[in-house]
């Protein structure tokens, strides 16, 4: 039991709550955090929209940490991060959002350890969603880029649109303008930059960019 408490930041959670959220949200300490978090940046406005919460609805730090050595989970909020149900960041995983960027999740996403999420304009995650370890989500190339037969800056940002039951395996790349349907799958090491609501559900798509590989096939999720 005393080993079990220990894994908690108890710091992070007190700390964070307390912060971000209202009095009558901070007290049942829906954030959980794990291990060793740092706080980069606490600005952003936090939502959450279920009424019903409950202590560790929300876990960060934590998942992965059995099969990964010891690494800092980083918290970097500033614009809005909205909230819908039960949300898991994996260990040693960032969590970015800048300014004028907003992050939605929706109930039952769970994050694998050591990815990165990194946010300028918007990411809407549907519900029953999961990405195993290694994975980064980025709606922005980081960079400016110039069209040299056109004279024109490329928009270095696109909304990012994940739909409900969707699996991701390790080290998936999930570029700006992704935008994927429900009950969908995409294999480890792939890469993602488009649209691919127009393929039919229970998809399994691969390789870099992304190409469908297989069809008919649907994760069976552990919270079913």
């Amino acid at each position: 039991m005393l080993k079990k408490i220990l894994l908690h930041n108890w710091l992070a959670i007190f700390y964070f709550n307390f912060r971000m959220l209202s009095f009558q949200q901070a007290i049942k300490l829906p954030f959980d955090f794990y291990y060793k978090i740092r706080f980069e940046n606490l600005t952003a406005k936090v939502i959450l929209t279920n009424k019903n919460l409950y202590r560790g609805m929300i876990k960060i730090g934590g998942r992965g940490s059995e099969m990964f050595s010891r690494n800092e989970t980083i918290i970097d909020l500033k614009g809005t991060l909205i909230l819908k149900g039960v949300v898991e960041i994996g260990h040693g995983s960032l969590l970015r959002i800048e300014d004028s960027g907003i992050i939605v999740f929706g109930n039952h996403v769970r994050i694998g350890a050591l990815s990165k999420i990194f946010c300028e304009e918007s990411i809407v995650f549907g519900n029953e969603i999961d990405f195993s370890w290694e994975c980064q989500i980025f709606d922005t190339n980081f960079h400016d880029v110039l069209n040299k037969e056109t004279g024109d800056i490329l928009k270095k940002t696109s909304p990012i649109n994940i739909g409900s039951n969707n699996w991701f395996g390790s080290r998936v790349s999930v570029m700006k303008r992704t935008k994927t349907p429900d009950n969908f799958i995409v294999a480890s090491n792939s890469l993602c930059n488009n649209d691919y609501r127009n393929v039919h559900e229970y998809s399994v798509f691969g390789g870099i960019p992304a190409k469908q590989i297989d069809n008919a096939k649907e994760r069976v999720f552990e919270s079913h």
